[in-house]
């Protein structure tokens, strides 16, 4: 067995990458998704590729896969019916929530909460009581709990979230209700808060343990399915699954914790593109990942994403490890429309893979960002190596009957419009995870992936003020390349608030300790230990006392034990927050410490990146054909050449407007930039003039 398979499941297409270990040999292949069913194009994924490659199933040594499913479950609410046991007296805690109003001054005028993930008619409250401490002040009412349970059996509910005050100090009342519940209710799904996430702050608790309640039959459901799928084709090789924090699990474990995969198939793109930017020497890059649906942004600084301890899903605050990402509804397949006032609008609604853009000839209707392309001469009549062709004249007279007549344009200059408008949203995006974060995007690399990510880049570098662009040699399999870049990941936190000035040393440590072992543990289930290879790295999240949130600090523990490392880290976390937020208190107000931390990885071998030597293929020799392209209102459309992807590198500038075309995306070089191929088959992409189209 020697190939490792890649499987990346997105709104319009599956993209499948396979590496064979032992010779490095790549192979990217594509096939439509199938929404009602993501385990069917799972499947012919896998059996399209190995028959490329000419393997069979006994050669797949190891599966792993990015999903939307519990991402789009959450956005939908499609989610199981569950039912929530809480402290007496806290029988509101979702509906209470937090102060935080989202948006500018004033929404507090027409803000409406977010719905209740629970209905308050399913939530039960027992007696039972800790103090902050995890001292118990009143015993856990068993009866309570039991009674609770063949409620939620009668009623159908399959599903049972658990969250006790102050649990994350001491969970042992979870834990009990959790074993009289599976004694009342054994085929029920269950999970406690103290598992999930054993940090404080109970509501953020309490939403993200009855989120991951909910979603633990629809993942079971699905994984086992996959699982069905893989060893019906014969596959025996383990499965794993991408998690938000960029790393992956085994399905198993994923099972216990399914909001970990909240933002499994965007993460794999932002891992794959901080490996093979940083193998270019290119260590500081903004990525833009954008697919048949959506666009997906991340900030990447000295090689590694930034990593949130808590994000936001649509509107729900979820508290769970995750790369710093912003989405926008602008993808390929994102329907272009006027709003009463006729004014054009671009997404977030998206035509999808079915019926897909009007091009497609699947029946769509609505003109979308792919057709504009098209009708603009930016890609061929055809997608996939012409395995999809595209209908020209059927996008030209949905754009002219949808757009272009009612706003009185021609049909070109209303194609570059839902094209502008596209390229100003993403822009929108990219300023969230770069200037919002006191990062200016002119500092920059843009590293742009995803089916239609070649054909934005140059547009968006220039709405930014960017002037370099790197295109992986697969941008339409990046995410699914990035599976194969993961190690498997574990993470485990405790609060335990303490000011720097009356710090139990002793008690931190033990609580290091603690972790260490429950990290251990976890990757020992998924087949690490010591001897095959495992990383640990310790945290503190900390803050200035009197402020509300954390920054997370790393916790260097060189002979395994804190003590000697305390000091140090104090010191990092003032750097940080004046890296974070422009200034710092250092000898001016104390520092607390909230939580300690460890994450664990299991390491798999990444795939090596082999440098080429170079070669004499020059430009000319790839050349395809020459084909009207429309660059602006000025030019019109212009005689454009269109190039053959290079697979070997090529030194020599060419300067835009070009089309190079590949099996998975393609890729356009405006007016005012040119590109050249580097060792690795990257394409770079550098600005020389202002403007462009």
């Amino acid at each position: 067995m020697s190939w490792r398979i890649g499987i990346d499941t997105g709104g319009t297409f599956t993209d499948v990458v396979a590496l064979n270990d032992v010779t490095g040999e790549e192979k990217v292949f594509k096939t439509s998704s199938i929404p009602d069913d993501p385990s069917r194009a799972f499947l012919a994924g896998i059996e399209g590729v190995l028959a490329e490659i000419g393997a069979s199933a006994s050669d797949v040594a190891m599966l792993l896969h990015g999903t939307t499913v519990a991402t789009n479950a959450v956005l939908e609410a499609k989610y199981s019916r569950l039912g929530l046991i809480v402290t007496n007296g806290y029988r509101h805690m979702l509906e209470v929530a937090r102060q935080n109003v989202p948006g500018e001054f004033g929404a507090i005028t027409w803000w409406i909460k977010p719905p209740r993930v629970v209905p308050l008619e399913l939530v039960r409250e027992v007696e039972g009581r800790l103090n902050y401490r995890g001292e118990e002040l009143r015993p856990l009412d068993e009866l309570q709990i039991r009674l609770a349970a063949r409620e939620y059996r009668d009623l159908g509910v399959q599903a049972i979230a658990v969250s006790f005050l102050h649990s994350y100090q001491n969970p042992v009342h979870e834990e009990r209700a959790r074993e009289i519940i599976q004694e009342e209710y054994p085929e029920c799904f269950v999970s406690i808060s103290a598992d999930v996430i054993r940090e404080y702050r109970e509501y953020e608790r309490t939403l993200t343990t009855c989120l991951n309640t909910g979603l633990m039959p629809l993942l079971s459901t699905y994984l086992d399915r996959l699982g069905d799928r893989a060893q019906g084709a014969g596959i025996e090789a383990p499965l794993y699954v991408m998690k938000s924090s960029g790393g992956v699990a085994t399905a198993n474990e994923l099972i216990k914790r399914p909001i970990a995969a909240s933002l499994s198939g965007p993460a794999a793109g932002v891992i794959a593109a901080a490996a093979i930017s940083g193998a270019a020497g290119i260590h500081d890059v903004l990525t833009l990942d954008m697919g048949g649906t959506s666009t997906d942004m991340a900030l990447i600084e000295g090689g590694i994403p930034r990593l949130l301890s808590e994000g936001r899903i649509d509107i729900y605050d979820i508290k769970s490890p995750m790369i710093d990402m912003t989405t926008v509804g602008a993808g390929g397949g994102s329907i272009a429309w006027l709003s009463g006032s006729k004014a054009l609008r671009v997404g977030p609604q998206s035509a999808g893979s079915f019926p897909g853009p009007v091009c497609y000839g699947r029946g769509g209707q609505e003109p979308t960002i792919t057709d504009a392309n098209l009708v603009l001469g930016r890609i061929p009549p055809y997608l996939l190596g012409g395995s999809i062709p595209l209908d020209r004249q059927a996008a030209y007279d949905a754009i002219q009957a949808k757009i272009a007549e009612p706003l009185g344009l021609s049909v070109e200059k209303a194609a570059a419009g839902i094209l502008e408008i596209a390229t100003q949203n993403i822009a929108a995006g990219i300023r969230v995870v770069s200037v919002r974060r006191g990062r200016d995007p002119r500092n920059y690399a843009l590293f742009a992936f995803g089916g239609a990510g070649g054909l934005m880049a140059s547009p968006v570098a220039n709405a930014l003020d960017m002037s370099r662009i790197l295109i992986p040699t697969a941008p339409g399999a990046t995410a699914a390349a990035g599976l194969l870049y993961s190690d498997v990941r574990v993470d485990h936190v405790i609060t335990d608030v303490q000011r720097e000035d009356a710090l139990d040393v002793d008690r931190l440590n033990d609580e290091f300790l603690q972790l260490r072992d429950r990290v251990s543990a976890d990757l020992a289930r998924q087949g690490f230990d010591s001897s095959s290879g495992i990383r640990l790295q310790a945290f503190l999240d900390m803050r200035y006392v009197g402020q509300a949130f954390e920054i997370r600090v790393p916790l260097p523990v060189p002979d395994g034990s804190i003590a000697g490392s305390l000091v140090g880290t104090i010191k990092s976390f003032h750097a940080a927050h004046e890296d974070q937020y422009g200034y710092s208190y250092e000898n001016k107000t104390l520092v607390e410490i909230v939580n300690i931390g460890v994450t664990g990885f299991g390491l798999l071998a990444p795939p090596r990146q082999y440098a080429k030597q170079s070669s004499e293929l020059r430009w000319s020799d790839l050349l395809k054909s020459i084909q009207p392209m429309y660059v602006n209102e000025a030019s019109d459309f212009v005689d454009c050449p269109v190039y053959a992807r290079p697979t070997e590198p090529i030194p020599e500038p060419l300067a835009g407007p070009a089309v190079i075309e590949q099996y998975d995306t393609t890729t356009v070089v405006e007016p005012g930039w040119y590109v050249t191929v580097n060792e690795f088959g990257h394409l770079l992409l550098t600005r020389y003039a202002k403007g462009g189209s």
